[in-house]
Parts: C-alpha cells; structure tokens; sequence
C-alpha cells in the first residue's frame, strides 16, 4: 500500500506542478494580464495548492487525521476535474490522468490505515 501512495504522492505533485506551469504561462496566463481574459492563470496558481498537498501528505503520513483530510481533498478535487473534463469531452489526456489520480486517490483513502501504521 505504501508504494501506492507514494505512487499518488508523486505523479500528484508532477501532474499539477506540470498543470500549474502551464496553465500559468499559457496564451491565457500571465501574458493576459489586465484584459480580463486570464482565468487560466488564477487556475494555475490555485493548482499549487494541491501540487503542495503531496508534500503536506509526505511530511504528515504517520498522522490518521491528517492523512484523511488531505486524501479525501486530493478525491474531491481529481473526481471533480475528471467530471469536468469528461463532460466537455475535448482534453482525453486530462481525462486520463485525473481517472488514475481519482483511482489512486479512492484507493489511499479506504486503506489509509495502512499508510499511516508505519
């Protein structure tokens, strides 16, 4: 079980570091600064925050609570943009990744106990 969630640990913090870079410095991005057209980029910074939860997760693995809380973060947000992504049906690949993540995800979170015993 642990090298599922090590698994989970690392392809969340690559998948959306990846994400955030490039959401960020898209046509979208920072380059659209001030014309009301940069939502990508507020995305981008926002998708830190659950590339960081990789390392709050590592750092805290021996604690349950914690674990649960971010695990069940890191389900609601990768089912989320699954949902989303498949219903606009244009971005597969994204499709994809965040399907392995909500699996991993669902996956860590039932057996939690076995990542934080140790």
């Amino acid at each position: 079980m642990k090298i599922v969630f090590i698994t989970l640990l690392i392809l969340n913090f690559l998948g959306e570091a990846l994400a955030s870079l490039s959401l960020i410095n898209g046509p979208e991005g920072l380059s659209a600064a001030g014309t009301g057209g940069q939502w990508s980029m507020h995305y981008g910074f926002a998708v830190i925050s659950i590339a960081s939860i990789s390392i709050w997760l590592w750092l805290q693995r021996q604690n349950l609570p914690t674990v649960t809380a971010l695990l069940g973060v890191l389900c609601t947000f990768h089912i989320s943009v699954l949902l989303s992504l498949a219903i606009a049906g244009d971005q597969m690949g994204g499709v994809v990744i965040h399907a392995v993540l909500s699996v991993l995800s669902i996956t860590c979170l039932l057996r939690r106990h076995q990542i934080s015993n140790g």
